[in-house]
């Protein structure tokens, strides 16, 4: 099978894979991160009363006219309302009261003035005020921030902090969000060891399992990760029909080249499922591999640990972000100038890891073999290559492809 293009890889990927159309209700502080499943209206007006929103003093507007330092107004006042308060007094046109910030503003008042601006004799309880007020000054309508029915969040918003805030001032507790997919992650080689274990002759450590999962977690995503798999086909098949049930799309990694023991394209041909491409043109990650078992997408990415990554970045990504409706986001596409030197000729479309910051890509060591991990610390871009491009030099402009 030719390789095809990555584009057009990308495009397969994205025909056999559909959004998840499952939901789940979630209490509000557990919602953050989710994408939201409804429409949701505001079940009360917001603020719910008229309200002040400064400590002083509320009574009828017209009580002012007049007022000045040389013509002071004298006010009655007949009570207090706080915070959380409900006054069963009501002042007459000629009277006032004394109100904290939050507390419902009497109907017979429109007007509130600052205690600073005031004289207040806590013996007669009488307000001795020094300039008019206009009418509504310092004055909170009830539903001026939010009205009853009123459209607060569409349906496939991401939710942030700010809108937990929103939705918990209007007394909602839960909220329907759309489930996130289960993202299964296995490994494949006989050589794979996990951390902890001693390492013995022959054996390595599995370290796209760490990386992989990893990233999931720091794209919103919690995987389901699993065993590694010995090079056995039939152990292989039994394993993925088990787990098949819990997930929504599966990432292998190994076993995609042409090696003896490379068992996906036996684990395809027992199962009689169907291969959607075989390597794509791009350097490192060729012999990336995407197939259907049970009409189910798994991806099985290259083995080698910066291959994967590569694999990961600019094909899994699509298929999570299709999935999620959105969450993950796609890696952002810029342009920069290149700092440092790449002193290989790019036969095929390559990718090399790079740091970048305002415009400035900076590739500061030769560890671009696709089997280097090391050489991933502070990279947050990969640098696209296209075929046929010389050796990069300082101050080349170059395509980048944002990662984080």
């Amino acid at each position: 099978m030719e390789s095809i293009d990555l584009e057009l890889a990308k495009k397969i990927l994205l025909d056999n894979i559909s959004p998840i159309e499952e939901f789940e209700n979630k209490n509000l502080l557990d919602s953050l991160g989710y994408i939201l499943g409804e429409n949701i209206y505001s079940p009360i007006d917001n603020p719910p009363f008229n309200r002040s929103p400064l400590d002083g003093f509320s009574f009828d507007f017209n009580l002012s006219k007049g007022a000045s330092k040389n013509t002071p107004i004298n006010i009655k006042i007949i009570d207090e309302i706080c915070a959380g308060d409900n006054s069963f007094l009501t002042p007459s046109l000629k009277e006032g009261v004394r109100i904290m910030t939050g507390a419902p503003i009497p109907n017979t008042c429109n007007c509130i003035i600052m205690q600073e601006e005031v004289d207040f004799n806590e013996n007669t309880n009488i307000l001795t005020i020094y300039r008019e007020l206009k009418e509504f000054e310092n004055y909170c309508f009830k539903g001026e921030d939010v009205k009853f029915n009123q459209l607060i969040l569409e349906k496939n918003t991401l939710i942030t902090y700010s809108h937990l805030g929103i939705l918990a001032s209007l007394g909602i507790s839960e909220i329907k969000v759309y489930k996130k997919p289960t993202i299964g992650i296995l490994s494949f080689g006989s050589e794979l060891l996990m951390p902890g274990m001693s390492l013995t002759p022959g054996k390595i450590y599995n370290s796209n399992l760490f990386t992989l999962s990893g990233r999931l977690k720091e794209l919103n995503l919690n995987p389901k990760i699993y065993p590694i798999i010995e090079d056995d086909p039939i152990l292989a098949i039994e394993f993925i029909e088990k787990i098949f049930p819990e997930i929504d799309f599966l990432i292998t990694t190994g076993g995609v080249s042409v090696g003896k023991k490379d068992i996906v394209h036996d684990i395809i041909k027992i199962t009689n499922s169907t291969r959607l491409f075989w390597k794509v043109n791009l350097q490192p990650g060729t012999p990336v591999l995407a197939w259907k078992m049970k009409n189910k997408l798994i991806l099985s990415l290259s083995g080698n640990p910066f291959a994967s990554l590569v694999n990961f970045e600019l094909l899994a990504r699509d298929v999570l972000s299709k999935l999620t409706h959105g969450l993950i986001k796609l890696p952002t596409v810029s342009e920069a100038i290149i700092s440092g030197e790449f002193s290989k000729y790019s036969k095929k479309r390559r990718f090399i890891r790079a740091f970048y910051d305002k415009g400035i890509v900076y590739v500061n060591n030769n560890k671009h073999s696709s089997g280097m991990i090391s050489s991933l610390i502070n990279k947050n871009a990969l640098i696209d290559i296209a075929p046929g491009t010389n050796p990069l030099s300082t101050g080349d402009k170059v395509k980048v492809i944002l990662i984080d």
